[in-house]
């Protein structure tokens, strides 16, 4: 059964959806671009903390930021890659 959220009344509750996992509540941050990566576009020390840190706080959903999908579709210093396989140690964490 999935519940459909009042985002006025109900976002510390559970969300359930039809498949997958649900979220322990409604609040969600956004992804936001904190230029904390590696050069190469690896997941840094720093990053990753970053990251948990917000996982580990009151949010249902933690997003990561925008990613660069080639090694020519950089658009900022220390944006994160998803392009080779540098990057998955870290995407995997």
């Amino acid at each position: 059964m999935h519940t459909v959220i009042n985002p006025m009344t109900d976002l510390a509750k559970p969300v359930h959806f039809m498949r997958g996992r649900g979220l322990n509540n409604g609040f969600m941050l956004a992804p936001m671009t904190n230029q904390q990566s590696n050069r190469d576009g690896a997941l840094s020390g720093d990053e990753y903390h970053w990251l948990t840190k917000r996982a580990e706080g009151s949010f249902g959903l933690t997003m990561t930021c925008a990613t660069q999908v080639q090694p020519v579709g950089k658009t900022w210093p220390g944006q994160l890659g998803v392009f080779g396989d540098q990057h998955l140690e870290g995407l995997h964490k």
